[in-house]
C-alpha cells in the first residue's frame, strides 16, 4: 500500500490508497495496479477520475507501452447514487478516464470504488515512479474543482521480495523487548519505532540483525520497517504493533471525579503440585490464577478459600476450586484462568493438588500459577 507525496494542486476530497500485484512490483516483469477511492462520513459527489502512468524506459517512468495494459471492471459505484456503474475508457497516453454513466455520483466510506489497470509492461529500471490522480469533485454537487494527488510506484529490482514482518509476541510486559523478523532480499533495512504516547522511539539499520531485539518497551509502539536498495530510490514498508501490559502513561491533565484507586506491583507467588500457601491480604487486590493439567493426566485444581479478617478460623467468605480436566486427549489442552477481589485483612488459603486425591507426582507436573496484585504495601506468604 501506497501513500500520497507531496504535490503543489488542490488536495483530493478522496482518499486513495494503492495495492501491487505482484507486491512489491518488480522492474521488468508484469503488474497488476487496483486504485480504491474512499469518502469518509461526508459525501463526496465525484464525475470523473483520471489516472495518469508516467511513460518511459527510465528510473522515473513506469511503463513504455501503455497501449498493452487492460483495464478491469470498476468494482463498486453500481446504484444510482453513486452513478449506476462506472468504465473507464481506452487510455490517451498514459492516461486513464474513468466516469460513472450517470452525470455524476457520490461516495461514503462504506460505498468505495476500485480501479484496476492490469498486464502492465513495467520497464527494465528499477526506481520510484509516480501516479497521479485527478478528481473532480464537490461537496454539493455544484461547485466542481480538479483536485490532484500522487502516489508512489516505488520497482524493484526482479524477484526481489519482502514478507511476513512480524513480533514473536503480540503483547510484553512493561519493560519487555520484542523480537521481530521478517523474510526479505539482501537489501537495506532501516528499522524505525514510536510508541502510542509520542515520547519514546527510534530508528536503526538492521539488515544483518534478523531477528532484531527492540529496546526496552514500556508502551504500545509501532514498528516501521523499510527496505530499501543501494542506490535507488525505491522503498518497501511493513508495520508491525506491539502492545505492552499496564504501560507507562502520559498525561498533561488528569481530573478525577472520584475516588482514584493505585494498583501495587505484581508479585507472582511461588506455586507447585500438592503445596498449600496462606497469607493474609495486606491491602484490598487481586489474585490472579491459572491452572492447566497435564494432557491425558489427571484433573488438577486450585482451591482457595478466603476468610474474613480476623484469625484463620473466621466466617469462610468465598471458597472455590478452579478446576483443570485435559484428560480426553481428542481434545486440545485448556487451561482455567481466574481473578478474585481480595479485601484488606481477609486470610487467604490457595491448594493446587489433583481433584482425586491423593497428589502424586506427575511428569511434567501440572501447571498452576498465582500472582498478588495489591493496592500497596508487599504481600507476605507463609
Amino acid at each position: 500500500m501506497s501513500q500520497p507525496v507531496a504535490a503543489t494542486e488542490a488536495a483530493p476530497l478522496l482518499d486513495y490508497t494503492l495495492a501491487f500485484d505482484p507486491d512489491p512490483i518488480q522492474a521488468g516483469r508484469p503488474c497488476t495496479l487496483r486504485v480504491t477511492a474512499r469518502a469518509g462520513n461526508t459525501p463526496v459527489y465525484i464525475r470523473r477520475t483520471v489516472l495518469t502512468l508516467p511513460i518511459g524506459t527510465g528510473a522515473t517512468a513506469l511503463t513504455a507501452n501503455p497501449s498493452g495494459i487492460r483495464r478491469l471492471a470498476v468494482t463498486g459505484g453500481d446504484h444510482p447514487h453513486q452513478g449506476e456503474g462506472w468504465r473507464i475508457a481506452a487510455p490517451s497516453g498514459g492516461s486513464f478516464t474513468a466516469t460513472p454513466t450517470l452525470a455524476r455520483g457520490w461516495l461514503l466510506a462504506v460505498t468505495p470504488l476500485t480501479f484496476g489497470l492490469a498486464d502492465i509492461a513495467v520497464n527494465a529500471a528499477p526506481g520510484t515512479a509516480e501516479l497521479q490522480i485527478a478528481e473532480d469533485s464537490s461537496l454539493d454537487g455544484s461547485s466542481w474543482q480538479t483536485r490532484t494527488t500522487r502516489l508512489a510506484l516505488p520497482k524493484f529490482p526482479a524477484n526481489f521480495f519482502f514478507a511476513d514482518f512480524r513480533p514473536d509476541t503480540m503483547l510484553v510486559p512493561n519493560g519487555g523487548h520484542a523480537v521481530l523478523s521478517w523474510n526479505g532480499s539482501p537489501a537495506v533495512y532501516t528499522m524505525t519505532w514510536q510508541s502510542h504516547s509520542g515520547g519514546r522511539g527510534g530508528s536503526a539499520v538492521v539488515s544483518d540483525q534478523n531477528p532484531w531485539t527492540s529496546p526496552a518497551l514500556h508502551d504500545t509502539t509501532v514498528f516501521r520497517l523499510a527496505a530499501s536498495m543501494p542506490g535507488a530510490t525505491a522503498e518497501r514498508v511493513l508495520t508491525a504493533l506491539v502492545s505492552v501490559a499496564r504501560p507507562h502513561l502520559s498525561v498533561h491533565d488528569l481530573t478525577a471525579l472520584d475516588t482514584v484507586q493505585m494498583m501495587g506491583t505484581s508479585q507472582p507467588i511461588e506455586v507447585g503440585l500438592g503445596t498449600t500457601h496462606s497469607f493474609t491480604a495486606p491491602t484490598d487486590g487481586i489474585l490472579l490464577g491459572r491452572v492447566s493439567a497435564n494432557a491425558g493426566g489427571r484433573a488438577t485444581g486450585i482451591k482457595v478459600t478466603a476468610r474474613a479478617p480476623g484469625t484463620g478460623t473466621g466466617t469462610v467468605e468465598y471458597v472455590n476450586d478452579f478446576a483443570s480436566d485435559n484428560s480426553d486427549t481428542a481434545k486440545l489442552p485448556a487451561e482455567t484462568p481466574f481473578h478474585l477481589p481480595i479485601r484488606r485483612g481477609a486470610q487467604v488459603t490457595a491448594v493446587c493438588r489433583h481433584l482425586d486425591p491423593p497428589s502424586v507426582p506427575e511428569s511434567p507436573q501440572p501447571y498452576f500459577s498465582l500472582v498478588w496484585i495489591p493496592d500497596g504495601d508487599a504481600i507476605r506468604t507463609n
